[in-house]
C-alpha cells in the first residue's frame, strides 16, 4: 500500500500589516514560503501588502462592522 503524504503550507495572520514591523513580517514570512494573510485600512496598505505576494483583507479594527466582516472572511476561509 502507499502512503499518502499531504503537505500543508503554514499560515501566518498579521493584523495591521500595511506598514512597519507588520509590514516587514509580512516581507520575512513570505520570504520563507508561508501563506500569509495580512489587513490593512485602506488601499494604499492593501496595495504594500500584495506587492509582497500575500493574501490583504481590508480590516479597520476600530469600527465593529469591519471586524464582524474580518470574522466573515476568515470563516469561510476554512
Amino acid at each position: 500500500t502507499r502512503t499518502r503524504l499531504s503537505f500543508v503550507m503554514p499560515t501566518a495572520l498579521i493584523i495591521g500589516a500595511s506598514r512597519g514591523i507588520g509590514l516587514e513580517l509580512v516581507r520575512q514570512y513570505v520570504a520563507d514560503g508561508w501563506r500569509v494573510i495580512a489587513t490593512a485600512r485602506d488601499d494604499v496598505g492593501r496595495d504594500r501588502i500584495q506587492a509582497l505576494g500575500a493574501q490583504c483583507l481590508r480590516v479597520d479594527v476600530a469600527n465593529p462592522i469591519s471586524v464582524t466582516s474580518f470574522e466573515w472572511m476568515l470563516d469561510g476561509d476554512r
